[in-house]
C-alpha cells in the first residue's frame, strides 16, 4: 500500500528542490513530464510530482527515508508557517545549531551553531537563508561566507578518521553529535549567556541538555528542541554553514580516495566505495568514510 506525504514549497524552494534533486539522484532515476508540474521524478522507490502551485507530492511504500534526506524542514501540506511557531519566534538573541554529514557514507559530520539578535533577521532573510536540504550547493556557498564573516559561528568538522574513533567509543551517533552541538553552543553562550538556544530534535533532549550542564555548569536560559527547526533564521543560517563545510570536507576525502566519490548512502555511493576499498583497501575507507554504515557490509573485505 501506498503512502502520501504533502509538501508546500514557494517558487524559489521549489527550482533549488529540483536542482539538488537532479544533482543528487542516482543516475536511473527516472525523469517525468506531469500536466500542471514544475516537475516530476521516480527514484529511490517513491514517486515525487512538484507542481506548479508549489505543492509536492510524494509517494511511495515508505517514502519517509526520501523525505528525511530530501524535504526534511519543508512545511507540510495541512501545517502553518513555521515560522509562526511559538516556540520558533525571533523576539530576543538566538543560538541556531544545525549538522550535516549525518546521511553521507563519504566525507565529514559537520556541526554549525551561529548566533543573531532579532534585528539582523531581515539581514538573514535577505540573504536568501533557509533549510539548507532546500537549497544548492552553489546557492549555499556566497551565503555561508557571509555568515561566517558577519556572525559570531562556532563550527564543529569531524573528518572520517576521528568519527570512526569517536564512534566506536560511543556507538551511537546521536551521542556523537550531540557532543558536537553541545561544545560549540557552550562557546557560543560563553560570550552571549543571554541568548535561547534552538536546535533541529534529532533524538532524546537529554543528549545536548546534559552535555550542555557538565560544560556550562548549568542548564542554558532557554533551550528548544523541535523538529525542522530550521525554518528558523539563525538555525537556517547554521544549516548553510554546516552544508558547506560539509562539502568542502567531502571534496577533501574524495581527493584523497583518488576517485569520484557520491554524497548519501545509496547504490552509487556503493559503487564509489567500491571503488576506493579497491584503491586503498580499508586503510583508506577509514580515513575517508564513515565505516558503520550499511555501506561497509556490502564491500567484501571490509567488514569482519
Amino acid at each position: 500500500m501506498s503512502d502520501t506525504r504533502v509538501f508546500v514549497l514557494d517558487a524559489a524552494r521549489s527550482r533549488a528542490l529540483e536542482e539538488h534533486l537532479r544533482a543528487a539522484l542516482p543516475p536511473d532515476a527516472e525523469w517525468r513530464r506531469v500536466e500542471y508540474a514544475r516537475f516530476a521524478v521516480k527514484a529511490m522507490g517513491v514517486s515525487l510530482v512538484c507542481y506548479t502551485s508549489g505543492k509536492v507530492v510524494v509517494q511511495g511504500k515508505s517514502p519517509d527515508a526520501f523525505v528525511s534526506e530530501f524535504l526534511s524542514g519543508a512545511p507540510t501540506g495541512d501545517q502553518k508557517k513555521r515560522d509562526d511557531d511559538p516556540e520558533l519566534t525571533f523576539d530576543e538573541p538566538t543560538i541556531g545549531s544545525d549538522e550535516a554529514g549525518k546521511g553521507d557514507y563519504f566525507g565529514p559530520l559537520v556541526v554549525a551553531s551561529v548566533y543573531a539578535e532579532p534585528e539582523r533577521r531581515k539581514e538573514l532573510l535577505a540573504m536568501g537563508i533557509a533549510d539548507s536540504k532546500t537549497l544548492s550547493d552553489q546557492r549555499m556557498f556566497p551565503m555561508a561566507e557571509l555568515v561566517e564573516r558577519g556572525f559570531d559561528c562556532e563550527v564543529r568538522v569531524l573528518m572520517p578518521q576521528d568519527y570512526n574513533a569517536r564512534w566506536q567509543e560511543a556507538k551511537n551517533v546521536n551521542h556523537v553529535l550531540a557532543d558536537l552541538h553541545a561544545d560549540a553552543i557552550a562557546t557560543l553562550l560563553s560570550r552571549h549567556p543571554e541568548a535561547q538556544v534552538i536546535v533541529d530534535r534529532f533524538g532524546d533532549e537529554s543528549l545536548i541538555r546534559s552535555r550542555l550542564v557538565a560544560r556550562l555548569g548549568k542548564a542554558p536560559r532557554k533551550l528548544i528542541q523541535v523538529p525542522r527547526a530550521e525554518a528558523h533564521p539563525v538555525v537556517g543560517a547554521a544549516s548553510v554553514v554546516a552544508r558547506v563545510r560539509f562539502v568542502e570536507g567531502f571534496a577533501d576525502s574524495e581527493a584523497e580516495s583518488g576517485t569520484d566519490l557520491h554524497k548519501g548512502g545509496g547504490e552509487p555511493v556503493d559503487v564509489a566505495a567500491r571503488r576506493a576499498f579497491a584503491i586503498g583497501g580499508r586503510e583508506l575507507m577509514a580515513r575517508i568514510a564513515k565505516l558503520h554504515f550499511k555501506n561497509s557490509e556490502r564491500i567484501p573485505g571490509l567488514r569482519p
